[in-house]
């Protein structure tokens, strides 16, 4: 690419990257898919299980053929496993604010249980429901908020690459019953809380942790999530006022009132203190010795020289993430 600065040439490269990386997974998760499908006909399962499978396998081999990239400039170290618990109560603590406006107002009310209309009844078989919540939570925030958002991040800038995968998150759900295009734009907001959290802590768990507890609050208090109807007790909400306000079939993240807990929650993370010491992520390593991390001042907390070596970037992570 002759006549290109080093600056624009590693960037098209990460952009390469990036979108190698979404194809190879998506590749990967077909065939892992097909694998399952003789031991399961269940459709959660045949998308979460694939997908987490699909992630790891294309993410390892990242690691062993990238020279820039290791486990912790991705965001996996597991020091960082503990602030996937803050997540997890952050993100189930804005389900039950949520749910509880919902109820004062009587846009929904709980009914008794008809089991009928329930897609996944997992009532009797808890603890593997919770499994392939969890599962399936993780999986998608190792897919978008991992290799890929940080091969965006360091090409088109870390707002860009946050915009980009959130909108990807918003189309993986654009087949669900009953999605609007609130229900789309508020996926989409809450995938770049997800991005935000991935930001803030400089690690992944925090973003699987909103997830998890989002999903595990709305699916035990009995709402359906992104349209799908799973219940793992007796309860079960339904939606007594307007689509957009309620969130109809799609659930509360059909409606207004998730556009506005997305937005608190993107406060809410973007408050949370750094992580302590420099581990810098993929994203803030310069291209070049003079180079700065893209981004601009989405990253004002970082040292001008945003790169590491791989040593470095492992042996800095000494501080907890909340």
């Amino acid at each position: 690419m002759p006549g290109l600065s080093n600056r624009r040439k590693q960037r098209l490269w990460d952009l390469l990257l990036a979108n190698l990386t979404l194809v190879a997974t998506l590749v990967a998760m077909v065939l892992a898919s097909g694998l399952l499908s003789a031991l399961t006909d269940n459709r959660i399962a045949l998308n979460a299980i694939p997908l987490l499978v699909a992630t790891l396998v294309v993410t390892s081999i990242g690691v062993a053929l990238h020279p820039g990239l290791t486990w912790t400039s991705l965001g996996l170290f597991p020091r960082n496993l503990w602030g996937a618990g803050w997540g997890v109560l952050v993100g189930a603590s804005a389900c039950v604010v949520a749910v509880a406006i919902a109820v004062i107002f009587q846009w929904v009310e709980w009914t008794a249980f008809d089991s009928s209309g329930v897609r996944f009844d997992w009532r009797d078989f808890k603890v593997a429901g919770l499994a392939l919540l969890v599962i399936g939570a993780c999986a998608e925030e190792l897919f978008m908020r991992g290799m890929l958002l940080q091969f965006l991040g360091r090409s088109i800038g870390a707002a860009g690459g946050i915009a980009a995968t959130s909108a990807a998150f918003a189309l993986m759900h654009g087949g669900n019953p009953g999605v609007t295009w609130i229900a789309q734009l508020n996926t989409a907001l809450f995938g770049a809380v997800f991005g935000l959290a991935v930001l803030r802590s400089r690690a992944i768990w925090s973003a699987c942790g909103l997830h998890v507890g989002w999903n595990i609050a709305q699916v035990a208090i009995g709402v359906n999530v992104s349209g799908i109807t799973i219940r793992l007790t007796d309860l079960q909400l339904e939606p007594r006022a307007v689509d957009w306000l309620s969130g109809g079939d799609y659930g509360l993240e059909g409606g207004i009132l998730a556009t506005g807990v997305a937005l608190a929650l993107a406060a809410v993370v973007w408050a949370w203190p750094g992580p302590r010491g420099t581990r810098p992520l993929y994203w803030h390593r310069a291209v070049s010795a003079s180079a700065r991390p893209s981004g601009g001042s989405l990253f004002r907390d970082l040292p001008a020289d945003g790169s590491a070596s791989r040593r470095d970037g492992e042996n800095s992570d000494s501080g907890p993430t909340s």
